[in-house]
């Protein structure tokens, strides 16, 4: 449940706001990763909206790896809501 940038997305945005983060996250494929650091006000825009978010540094060696990762903090954030 957290948001995701990648390290390369990171230092192309060359932050200077950023925290150490206390823990690990445990992945989807069972192993665990300590991220490099935890922005806690990252601003981006997504189509005529300007966002506000936290979200944790990770590397990202994957070939074809996603630059950022958006998770349930960001869907709460924009007020969704799923039907079934």
């Amino acid at each position: 449940e957290v948001n995701v940038i990648s390290e390369a997305i990171y230092r192309s945005l060359d932050l200077t706001q950023w925290e150490p983060c206390p823990f690990w996250l445990h992945m989807a494929d069972t192993h665990f990763v300590r991220p490099l650091s935890l922005i806690q006000k990252l601003d981006f825009v997504l189509g005529s909206h300007t966002l506000t978010i936290s979200a944790m540094v990770l590397r990202l060696d994957a070939p074809g790896a996603y630059p950022m990762l958006l998770g349930r903090p960001w869907l709460r954030n924009v007020n969704t809501s799923s039907t079934t």
